[in-house]
């Protein structure tokens, strides 16, 4: 009987919370059953990954179809390391399928840096720039990382744990070796992007990284610098050249270069260490007590074709700014030497205040060279300008001829200690005197195509002095003068053009970059650095014809084996000196 008096109860109390229910919903006819909320999924905690078992290989090694060189080495390195320490050597493929087609979940597979699976984005979603990961993401194991330097960290902890525990025949990474670790400390610094992932990120020396944003707009360059600001960065300097906008931002630690490119579309952003900064306008002070010149020299004694390029500019206040010097000859080296002496306000304090290297060929730097061998003692040298390419980018580019970035700097700290060397970035502004010199072209905005030709790493810049500008090409290929011309267009108007490489070749079979950038200089006054014999040789060519022939050229001044040398600002045609006219 009490049974029966318990089921009534609790069928009446059911049907009271029935119409308690429908009480507060008169009009509902939902009759849908309510089910209980799941909990919000969250990653299971790692467990040991049988890569290698019984003899047999359980994944299937898998890198981008498309990848650089240093991914694909990483994942022949993960293959190799394998078989080594296990005896066992799994497959090795891309990621190339066929258009509609999707890649199976099912499958067991190592993804090793960025392929077109969605878990290679899904494991660095949230991760640091200078991080890398190894993790589980369903049937895979992606081994991921921004950088490709990054990367072969991954590859060398996964190396390690095989070390600790691979044996013949098996091989199960643990889970303290599933993580997010730290590979490039600096890179943390930067705040993540909000509007896509970087293309690449790209090292451009040790500690120099290159990022390269796709698909840029004027308004993500401004909300990228403001997170710049909100993570410590501190707004240097700043230059818009045409729709081109640059930054400097400084930490206790790293200089940010950014610059937006209108031309393609990209932010390219450089992150090195803290060192020389250029000098802000207001900052620099001197005391002007002479007109500026400029001089041209000669390198080319008798019949030889020559190369090389020595140029030198007398400041306001009686210092100077060189650019290149020669071959390494002592003689190129003296030459400068005894005219700066000869025309010094104090012979016996001669003050360099840049000297500006726009390569590493040797008839380029090479009067450096001699110049610390022999008057090391006698000038001051207040700072070096250059951006040479790394040895990791020279060998990637089987680049063999030039001297490496190392003996050139090597050269300079031994014999000029202290005096720093300003690694030039595109949009700076440097501000020496009554000069300033603006970087329109490094090989950092070649990157990161590979570097298969050293005069693509020639530097190009303008300098204005004493009302004029000069636009400085040295040895800059048909890529490098394209992008220039690309870049700025008609902006590049200049008073003086640098005819490139001597008027010899280019580095490709079009030269429609030297010709864009000659016709936008429009410069009455053609600076030609060859000898006479290399200038009757080379001038028909299409590209230096092209100059010689534009409206605008009023002046060819041949270096031969004279001195040029003319108080800035100079008209065409007035120096008295054996000149080329039209």
């Amino acid at each position: 009987m009490k049974r029966y008096l318990a089921l009534l109860i609790a069928l009446l109390l059911a049907a009271l919370m029935l119409s308690a229910c429908n009480d507060s919903a008169p009009d509902s006819t939902d009759t849908t059953i309510p089910t209980e909320t799941s909990a919000p999924e969250t990653d299971p905690l790692p467990t040991d990954i049988d890569l290698i078992k019984d003899g047999v290989a359980q994944y299937t090694i898998v890198r981008g179809d498309d990848a650089d060189s240093i991914t694909t080495k990483a994942a022949s390195l993960l293959l190799q390391s394998l078989g080594q320490y296990t005896g066992v050597v799994p497959q090795l493929s891309t990621d190339w399928i066929r258009k509609g087609e999707e890649h199976d979940a099912s499958t067991y597979e190592i993804l090793v840096g960025s392929t077109n699976y969605k878990e290679s984005a899904q494991a660095l979603e949230g991760v640091p720039y200078g991080d890398y990961v190894i993790k589980k993401i369903g049937n895979k194991l992606v081994v991921n990382a921004w950088s490709p330097n990054a990367l072969n960290s991954a590859i060398a902890s996964l190396v390690d744990e095989m070390t600790k525990s691979a044996a013949e025949g098996s091989f199960s990474l643990s889970p303290d070796a599933q993580k997010t670790a730290t590979a490039i400390q600096s890179l943390n610094a930067l705040p993540v992007y909000a509007d896509s992932a970087p293309s690449t990120i790209y090292r451009l020396d040790d500690n120099d990284y290159l990022f390269l944003f796709q698909e840029a707009t004027p308004d993500r360059y401004d909300t990228y610098c403001r997170a710049l600001s909100e993570s410590g960065f501190s707004l240097y300097t700043q230059n818009d050249i045409t729709d081109n906008r640059f930054s400097t931002y400084t930490n206790a630690d790293s200089i940010v270069n950014v610059g937006y490119y209108a031309y393609e579309k990209t932010i390219r952003l450089v992150i090195e260490p803290r060192t020389i900064l250029p000098v802000l306008e207001a900052e620099n002070t001197y005391t002007a007590t002479q007109a500026p010149e400029f001089v041209f020299f000669g390198l080319y004694a008798g019949p030889d074709y020559g190369g090389g390029q020595s140029m030198l500019w007398q400041l306001a206040d009686g210092s100077y700014i060189v650019v290149d010097g020669g071959y390494n000859l002592a003689d190129h080296a003296t030459q400068l030497y005894l005219h700066m002496r000869k025309n010094a306000p104090d012979p016996n304090n001669i003050t360099i205040a840049a000297w500006i290297l726009t390569h590493a060929h040797g008839d380029h730097h090479g009067a450096f060279l001699q110049f610390c061998k022999l008057y090391t003692n006698r000038v001051k040298i207040e700072m070096f300008v250059g951006n040479f390419p790394s040895g990791e980018i020279r060998k990637a580019g089987g680049i063999t001829d030039g001297m490496s970035a190392s003996k050139i700097t090597s050269y300079m700290t031994e014999n000029f200690p202290g005096v720093p060397l300003l690694k030039a970035r595109v949009g700076q502004k440097l501000h020496i005197r009554d000069a300033e010199v603006e970087i329109l072209y490094t090989h950092d905005s070649f990157a990161p195509r590979d570097l298969t030709y050293l005069n693509t790493a020639s530097l190009i810049f303008a300098m204005n002095i004493g009302g004029q500008r000069f636009l400085i090409t040295g040895d800059a290929s048909q890529d490098a003068c394209l992008i220039t011309h690309s870049m700025y267009g008609d902006s590049l108007k200049s008073d003086y053009v640098q005819i490139a490489h001597h008027g010899a070749g280019v580095g490709s079979s079009s030269i429609f970059g030297l010709t864009s950038l000659y016709s936008s200089a429009q410069a009455p006054v053609v600076l030609w650095p060859a000898s006479d014999r290399a200038y009757n040789s080379y001038r028909g060519n299409a590209h230096n014809a092209h100059a010689l022939k534009l409206d605008s050229t009023k002046e060819i001044i041949v270096a031969g084996s004279r001195v040029f040398r003319v108080v800035l600002p100079y008209t065409p045609g007035t120096s008295g000196q054996t000149t080329i006219l039209q």
